[in-house]
């Protein structure tokens, strides 16, 4: 089903933060010349012309930036600083799916790669691109319909634009904790949050999207029958840039209520049987509780088990006391150095829980446990910390079981692209680095990172999370998608079958 183009834009000032810290590790990595350098294609300056024309809702103009332009160098940086000397052609900042279709054309006609970003926290620097990147943060309208509960965000709204619209309203759309990760690509990829446990994945809330696809044409496909069925289900898990380009999403809203957020850091004692208390209390609460636990050092240099703490961090759907009686085996075990229980309003309780993190120049791996991460993994686990090769920084996410059963398991791994569902847990590991450190050990590390995951896939299913994407994953479209990469390739071949959505771990048309 195709619709009259229209659009959803608001402006959307780039947090200060992040504009200070990319200006700085510009300055220290990449020459100035490099940034004002760019091959010429025929066609630019009639796409900027285009742009200003396709105005969005709030009468905003698309605008085209190019190298050696103001903005340029903020607009082209990623999440992940290892991506950050691949520039593009140009960028193209869309207020309309007009602008966005636009660009596709554009793209297409000139034989050239694009790149869509939302966010630009995809951590393998897919979106990133030496073409044409189509950034539609300018597209981050909100609507609420506080009747029906049904919610449509803009393609470019983050996490914390949904937190600053929903606040007031008594409604939530299970999302994640980190503030400038973008809607799309948190619902493509399958969103989990804190309380995916409890509503289910972000994609679960999905009802409704609009994108663009490779023919020009604007569609929107539903959760109704006949209505673009096999892009509605991809959008929920088959991963970003892989059929179309989206540019709205509509969800339905659940009411919200008090919570309990915990923050317990154990000392480094008796770590094993800790991270086992802390599994066996999720499995037997699962949509009760949400836990992010994990062993890390308290601080940079050598690892050794002695200095390795254990933490959980979550959220508790009930109140304090009650929660105190579900924790009571790993609090009596040992006696935590850092124990805060706290009742608080949902929204209070995710600013408690935001981070930032991963954040700067790292590497990521993750796999998925259903049922338990047992003593022998966890032995192993520790072994290959005190492996850790060394740099200047505390090394925060060696290993990290983030809870991802309860709701997240009604739903059949063939329902929608997300396929993960039989899983308890997903267990990521990191490396991370600054600028302090030499090309040499930061060669080191991604060695380390990669032996280390090779050799815990004997305790953890062969499935990796696709919104934690690595380049370097072995037998990658198997671990992202399994069983539903056939009915993936099927829709990549109805709706992209000349395979322009495409980079290096797109769904591949089939044969």
């Amino acid at each position: 089903m195709t619709k009259t183009i229209s659009s959803v834009s608001r402006r959307r000032l780039f947090q200060s933060g992040a504009v200070m810290a990319a200006g700085a590790a510009l300055g220290s990595r990449i020459p100035a010349a490099l940034a004002l350098e760019a091959p010429q294609t025929n066609g630019l300056d009639a796409l900027a012309r285009d742009l200003r024309t396709l105005r969005g809702t709030r009468d905003q103009p698309s605008r085209l930036i190019r190298p050696g332009e103001p903005g340029f160098l903020v607009a082209a940086w990623p999440n992940n600083g290892r991506w950050a000397d691949v520039f593009p052609l140009a960028i193209a900042m869309c207020t309309s799916d007009r602008a966005v279709g636009a660009c596709i054309a554009w793209a297409r006609q000139e034989h050239l790669p694009f790149a869509i970003r939302c966010g630009g926290h995809n951590y393998a620097g897919f979106s990133t691109t030496r073409g044409l990147l189509i950034d539609v943060k300018p597209m981050s309208d909100i609507a609420i319909d506080p009747r029906s509960g049904l919610v449509t965000i803009g393609a470019g709204a983050n996490n914390q634009d949904m937190a600053d619209a929903f606040r007031a309203s008594g409604l939530a759309v299970a999302s994640g904790r980190c503030p400038t990760v973008g809607i799309s690509g948190l619902t493509l990829g399958g969103g989990w949050g804190f309380s995916a446990t409890r509503y289910g994945l972000t994609c679960d809330a999905l009802r409704a999207t609009e994108a663009i696809t490779a023919d020009g044409r604007l569609r929107r496909a539903t959760a109704r029958q006949g209505e673009d069925d096999g892009l509605f289900w991809a959008a929920r898990g088959g991963g970003g840039g892989n059929f179309a380009a989206h540019t709205s999403f509509t969800f339905q809203a659940h009411e919200v209520h008090d919570v309990t957020v915990f923050n317990i850091v154990w000392p480094a004692e008796q770590q094993v049987e800790l991270m086992l208390d802390l599994q066996e209390i999720q499995l037997k609460n699962p949509d009760l509780i949400s836990t992010r636990s994990k062993m890390a050092p308290a601080n940079a240099g050598k690892v050794t088990r002695r200095a390795l703490h254990v933490q959980t961090l979550g959220q508790f759907f009930g109140p304090p006391e009650r929660l105190r009686e579900v924790l009571a085996k790993p609090l009596g075990r040992v006696t935590p150095i850092v124990c805060e229980i706290n009742a608080m309003g949902y929204w209070a309780a995710r600013d408690y829980l935001v981070t930032d993190d991963p954040t700067g120049l790292y590497d990521i791996r993750s796999s998925y446990v259903a049922g338990v991460l047992g003593g022998e993994g966890l032995e192993r686990m520790i072994s290959w910390m005190e492996r850790w090769p060394g740099g200047s920084l505390r090394q925060d996410n060696m290993g990290i079981l983030f809870a991802a059963g309860g709701k997240v398991k009604e739903v059949a791994p063939t329902e929608t692209a997300y396929v993960h569902r039989r899983s308890d847990f997903i267990v990521e590991m990191e490396a991370s680095w600054s600028p302090l450190d030499t090309p040499e050990v930061v060669a080191e590390q991604q060695r380390w990172l990669t032996n280390y995951f090779a050799d815990m896939q004997q305790f953890v299913q062969r499935e990796s999370y696709v919104n934690f994407p690595s380049r370097d994953l072995p037998n990658w479209l198997n671990a992202y998608y399994g069983e539903n990469v056939r009915q993936l390739q099927t829709i990549k071949l109805a709706y992209d079958p000349d395979n322009i959505f495409k980079f290096p771990q797109s769904i591949p048309l089939p044969g």
